[in-house]
């Protein structure tokens, strides 16, 4: 079965910050984010990954180095994994922006809104779902390496949500979720996982084979 591995970038000074990166190509990963990147080599390395598709922001190439060196390679780089352009409110703390009258709208009607001088959902979720078009018709397993909203959006494509449903999906630093996502079926086998802490291979060896109830 052809599967799409999800990960999200590992801990970044921004999100230990707690402020909103976007597209800021000079934030980096933190010590703890460097350390899970590795910690991930061991499970992601049992993977048979036959391609990798990365964001172009320096905390996802950051974030899979260490697999792909390991395995010999080279991350295609493509910009419709890229972070969403937040705008005028990227660079500012998260705590600042949730007491906006528009976080509320973001909450609640995600469809609606664009962020100021930036992207919509609406076209953060088109170009993701041409993306997984794009990708769905390969035979092998895939790793994908992106962002918390990005990987939340690609997972409504995958169920058929809502961009409205898109924030009931949880995707935290250094996690992977799992896809199905061909011409002929697409499911959600797992998801948010964290690398740091356990063999997911079994658990998604065991979900595969109908042998968990979860």
């Amino acid at each position: 079965m052809p599967l799409i591995y999800l990960m999200r970038h590992a801990e970044s000074q921004a999100n230990k910050a707690g402020v909103l990166a976007g597209r800021d190509d000079a934030v980096s990963l933190t010590s703890k984010g460097f350390k899970d990147s590795k910690q991930a080599v061991k499970h992601l390395r049992k993977l048979e990954i036959s391609q990798i598709y990365s964001s172009p922001i320096k905390r996802c190439l950051q974030t899979v180095s260490p697999f792909a060196k390991e395995v010999g390679i080279t991350p295609s780089i493509d910009n419709s994994l890229i972070e969403m352009d937040f705008g005028t409110w990227s660079g500012k703390k998260l705590s600042e922006l949730s007491k906006t009258k528009e976080w509320r709208k973001i909450q609640d009607n995600p469809a609606a809104f664009r962020f100021p001088e930036g992207e919509s959902f609406k076209e953060m979720h088109l170009r993701v779902e041409k993306f997984l078009k794009r990708v769905s018709r390969g035979k092998k397993p895939i790793l994908v390496v992106s962002h918390g909203d990005v990987i939340k959006m690609i997972i409504c494509c995958c169920l058929d949500l809502s961009i409205n449903q898109f924030q009931r999906i949880v995707i935290t630093p250094a996690s992977l979720s799992i896809i199905e996502y061909t011409p002929k079926s697409k499911a959600l086998l797992q998801s948010n996982m964290k690398l740091s802490k356990g063999n997911f291979k079994d658990k998604a060896t065991k979900f595969l084979l109908g042998g968990e109830n979860a």
